[in-house]
């Protein structure tokens, strides 16, 4: 519905600017003509400036991104060339100078092991704790057979009644 709606505006706007313009006189019809000339000569100006600022800025940008990567090439060129420097004057290879740290970590560490076995070790045995802190306990704390009594028949009236809930009514 919209689409017709749209379009039979579009039919009779245009009907009404054409009876207008039928019905001006010939120096109204020559000035509204060259408004309108006039105003697309100022459009397509415009769109010709913007083309050109979008031009000068992508320019702009290709050389700014070229300025960037010559001095990220040179910073490179002259980082390698330091290496290589560096490398002639020591007359090594990465891999021998690292053979040599190698070597030298392991003589030291030797070193170290040499030193340790002069110490010796502590051994805790658990085991032996336990069984001094349970004879220090007994020969502490006296125990009386009534105490004893008393706990040993709490426990059995106790397991008799689970065994008794257990099992099923007969």
């Amino acid at each position: 519905m919209s689409k017709k709606g749209f379009l039979l505006g579009v039919v009779l706007g245009g009907a009404a600017i054409a009876t207008a313009v039928m019905k001006m006189d010939d120096e109204k019809k020559a000035e509204l003509k060259a408004k309108a000339q006039q105003g697309i000569a100022d459009f397509k100006d415009r769109a010709i400036d913007y083309a050109f600022y979008a031009n000068d800025a992508a320019e702009d940008f290709k050389a700014e991104a070229g300025q960037q990567f010559e001095d990220t090439k040179q910073k490179v060129a002259d980082f390698a060339d330091q290496y290589q420097a560096a490398k002639q004057e020591t007359g090594e290879s990465f891999g021998s100078s690292l053979d040599q740290a190698t070597d030298s970590l392991r003589s030291e560490l030797a070193k170290v092991e040499d030193d340790e076995g002069d110490d010796e070790d502590i051994v805790i045995d658990g085991g032996a704790a336990y069984q001094k802190a349970g004879e220090e306990a007994e020969t502490s704390a006296p125990t009386s057979e009534s105490a004893t009594a008393k706990d040993t028949t709490a426990a059995k009236s106790d397991d008799e009644s689970t065994t008794d809930e257990s099992s099923p009514a007969k």
